[in-house]
């Protein structure tokens, strides 16, 4: 069966990787683990004029460290601001074949369902582009390029069929829940 680990901040809480997990079992029919990151994202990564971390190199940081085979991939979690070079921020950045990272700085919400949910809509969006998926043009596919938070919270956490026919063409249509 395939895999997503889940890899996360001490500082983040269990209860909340708890609670994306249960969201993003609405979403894909894997084995997904957990465990907490043991390492500190590397000094270097760190802008110190931004006060954010650079996105392209945690990715290439982590992605040495973390491997994967076929269909399975690396979420890391860090509850931390980043960027890549041409933009103030992202939410998360992926890697084909591999995974990516979702930084949950600027997810945050006093209500907790929101804070969950969006975290699990970075989650699956990353993961959509590490299985190929480029963005789309549906405002309430997850795949759509969010923004802002508010285009976040306006889409969905689920792929639209268009997206989800890309996967199953690639032949990954088995990680998917059907709804």
């Amino acid at each position: 069966m395939t895999k997503i680990n889940l890899v996360y901040q001490q500082k983040i809480s269990k209860e909340v990787i708890k609670s994306v997990c249960e969201k993003l079992n609405l979403v894909y029919e894997v084995k997904i683990l957990t465990e907490e990151l043991k390492e500190k994202p590397p000094s270097q990564a760190f802008n110190k004029i931004r006060m954010q971390y650079n996105s392209n190199r945690l990715l290439k940081f982590f992605s040495i460290r973390f491997k994967v085979e076929g269909d399975d991939r690396v979420m890391i979690l860090i509850d931390e601001d980043a960027y890549v070079p041409g933009l103030n921020f992202v939410f998360g950045e992926a890697m084909s074949y591999w995974g990516g990272i979702v930084y949950l700085a600027r997810l945050k919400h006093p209500t907790y369902e929101l804070y969950i949910d969006r975290i699990a809509k970075e989650i699956v969006h990353e993961l959509g582009h590490s299985y190929g998926l480029s963005h789309c043009k549906n405002p309430r596919c997850v795949m759509k390029f969010s923004n802002s938070i508010y285009d976040t919270d306006y889409k969905t956490m689920f792929y639209c069929e268009s997206c989800r026919g890309i996967l199953e063409a690639k032949g990954l249509g088995y990680i998917l829940k059907s709804y």
